[in-house]
């Protein structure tokens, strides 16, 4: 027979194994200047997407220096000191978040191979206390259109861009070769930027400064890499005062700027974290169900009545005049097409597909708006845009292609 204190002892046991294990709070150290401070803060804002979305609040430590560059962070005494006393005895970081000087990342105006070089001081310094610490790099971006930089410096903000991003990418690998294959990422927050065109709009007005709305689309695109975690399924509730509603309400930003920023943050996520992922070029497809944004994020319910908008654009000048097709696949819901094994960034079942639309050109965006007389419970729509262009991002010399949108229909 047990004796009772032991079988006590064994039901204990039990029930606690049975229960979920609490998820541990991140400890995330931020490394950056004005471009990191602005609006509130990234790192603040990455706090509270992250509690919106059901984790548990990190811990934040910033070390922000206006207008320092990686290799002041990497070397300067109390920079690097934060490693060791910022946090209680003990305790490891989960991550380091790097935002560098603006210009550091390009030959012109700063010097790459520095940077690249500060970024591996940098880790090398928080995985001497923290061995398991990831490293999260704060891709900058270019200046805005109109800026006196251009074109005489850099000849467009697209020229910027690209070698700011060629040199993130390559401290990103710099970082993986040293510290292990997925020690780091790239946040492609300048990716995102991309997006918005350089707009001045999205700028303070010396050109170069981000606006609210961009620090948001700067700390989405960080949240999205801490956490491998996309952002539009976050979806917070604008009519109640919560933490982070109540935040963005002190920059000025609503449900509009949620999302159509977290549209884009997802679009610059990793690959693997993106259901449906395109060749990564300048091709944009946008969906919306009328009344409502029209926005890159990538899934929509659709129902008897239901307005259907479908935009395929080419942004930045990259592909005006090739010939652009809205290509679809019919699936049960929850089983989806697998990319074609030639073309993985073909995410269209070519032999199953109907083009949906097609247009000569993409000097004016690709377009449908389309009233939904019928429905098909338990199926859903695959939609991919495709442009006949070389792609620069895969080598394909025939077609660039844009993310996937799942339409589900109820």
């Amino acid at each position: 027979m047990r004796h009772p204190v032991l079988s006590m002892l064994l039901w204990t046991a039990a029930l606690l194994l049975s229960q979920p294990v609490a998820a541990q709070a991140k400890r995330l150290l931020f490394y950056g200047n004005s471009y990191s401070l602005r609006n509130g803060s990234v790192a603040d804002l990455v706090r509270l997407i992250a509690m919106q979305a059901g984790h548990p609040a990190p811990t934040i430590v910033k070390r922000f220096v206006s207008s320092a560059d990686l290799d002041y962070h990497a070397t300067n005494a109390a920079q690097v000191s934060a490693i060791t006393t910022a946090l209680p005895a003990g305790q490891r970081w989960d991550c380091v978040v790097m935002q560098g000087q603006s210009l550091e990342a390009t030959a012109a105006s700063g010097d790459p191979a520095l940077f690249r070089a500060a970024a591996l001081t940098i880790m090398g310094n928080v995985r001497n206390h923290s061995p398991l610490a990831k490293a999260v790099l704060y891709q900058t971006w270019a200046r805005a259109q109109g800026h006196f930089l251009y074109p005489g410096t850099f000849a467009t903000p697209r020229v910027m861009h690209e070698e700011i991003r060629a040199n993130y990418r390559l401290a990103t690998g710099d970082l993986n070769s040293a510290f292990g294959s997925d020690a780091a990422r790239d946040s492609a927050v300048g990716d995102g930027v991309a997006l918005l065109g350089w707009n001045p709009a999205y700028y303070d007005p010396d050109l170069f400064h981000p606006l609210p709305s961009m620090t948001l689309l700067a700390s989405m695109c960080l949240f999205t890499s801490i956490y491998g975690q996309q952002v539009c399924p976050i979806d917070p509730d604008f009519t109640l005062p919560g933490p982070l509603v109540t935040w963005l309400a002190t920059l000025g930003l609503g449900a509009n700027d949620w999302e159509q920023m977290s549209g884009l943050a997802d679009l610059c996520a990793a690959p693997a974290q993106r259901p449906f992922p395109g060749s990564g070029d300048y091709l944009l497809l946008q969906s919306g169900v009328q009344p409502g944004l029209t926005t890159a994020c990538g899934r929509r319910s659709i129902t008897v009545g239901s307005l259907l908008t479908l935009q395929l654009q080419s942004l930045n000048g990259a592909f005006p005049t090739a010939p652009g097709l809205l290509l679809i696949n019919v699936f049960p819901t929850g089983a989806p097409p697998t990319p074609s094994p030639l073309y993985p960034e073909l995410r269209i079942d070519t032999g199953s597909m109907l083009v949906l639309l097609t247009s000569n050109d993409l000097t004016v965006p690709l377009s449908l708006f389309l009233p939904m007389p019928f429905t098909f419970p338990g199926a859903s729509v695959l939609v991919q845009g495709l442009a006949f262009a070389a792609s620069p991002a895969t080598g394909n010399p025939s077609f660039v292609t844009s993310d996937g949108h799942v339409l589900d229909f109820y």
